[in-house]
């Protein structure tokens, strides 16, 4: 073996020496230093996630003991009655009108808990409703309003009122047969008088806001009267029936005119001489201008 020859196998040995001691750095080294670094992080992320999931136990278990506190009654027909009962107090106490309280058949959920319904009717003021839920919600029970339903009475300030209540009975409620006692910190403000202005507040007044009673005026009916023709305009605002013929004037807020012609489908209403035509069922605020031509 010549000199090069030499050379050459003294390098393709070094090189060999390098790639085996580079593999078995990698191998016995790196790689598993790598799969011990990997092992650690998957370990520090089912720790942490352990972590949390106890953080949430301990949280639901929290909640699950204030739940148990403010359930119903376990006895679910004293739950239905003693509620039932704390209800009609409510209405009495709102003096809402004409009052009724009524229950449904309870329902029991996969054995967790037993849900009751209750639908409570009545009239009153926004005053009386603003009462009746301030003690509604001062009370800790279990409970909650699915549903408000208020419809104005017309020429009054009185509401026809519904609610639908869902209120829970757990199994193991600290209680068997009676209410828990406790007042709820729901609420913002500790007394009922804080609530004021929102029972002064006119929530359905047509025409506040920006809105003139006019938009809220119809024509309702076209009929013929003594054979003479009469236009019907209902004012919703306040539940009025205007019955004009031709020649005689409405006023609705600040909207004046003058009934020019009654036709078998609208109307021709003469304001600041121009006509305007309002077809039956619409609202003032609908109605067109006609050209002078018409």
């Amino acid at each position: 073996m010549n000199t090069r020859e030499k050379i050459l196998a003294s390098a393709v040995g070094a090189m060999g020496v390098l790639f085996g001691g580079n593999w078995a750095y990698q191998s016995y080294y790196v790689q598993p230093l790598d799969e011990r670094r990997s092992e650690v992080n998957r370990l520090r992320e089912d720790i942490g996630q352990r972590e949390l999931d106890m953080a949430r136990f301990r949280k639901a278990n929290e909640k699950l003991k204030d739940w148990q506190a403010q359930s119903l009654p376990s006895d679910i027909e004293v739950a239905r009655s003693e509620y039932q009962a704390w209800l009609v107090e409510l209405v009495e106490g709102a003096e809402f009108l004409s009052p009724n309280v009524d229950s449904s058949e309870p329902l029991t959920r996969k054995g967790l808990y037993t849900a009751l319904d209750f639908s409570v009717r009545g009239r009153g003021t926004l005053n009386q409703l603003t009462k009746f839920l301030y003690d509604f919600y001062r009370a800790d029970h279990l409970h909650q309003i699915q549903s408000l339903s208020l419809t104005p009475v017309p020429r009054s300030d009185e509401l026809d009122i519904a609610l639908s209540i869902e209120a829970l009975s757990l199994p193991n409620s600290e209680r068997k047969e009676q209410l828990t006692t406790r007042t709820s910190d729901r609420l913002a403000s500790n007394g009922v008088d804080e609530y004021e202005p929102i029972a002064q507040r006119n929530l359905f007044g047509i025409g506040g806001g920006g809105q003139d009673a006019a938009d809220f005026a119809y024509l309702t009916a076209i009929t013929e009267v003594n054979g003479e023709p009469q236009a019907w305009f209902t004012l919703r605002a306040s539940g009025e029936l205007r019955k004009l013929g031709s020649g005689q004037q409405l006023q609705v807020g600040t909207f004046e005119a003058t009934v020019a012609e009654i036709n078998d489908g609208d109307v021709i209403l003469l304001c600041d001489d121009e006509r305007w035509l309002v077809g039956l069922g619409e609202n003032l605020l609908q109605a067109s201008t006609l050209p002078p031509e018409f």
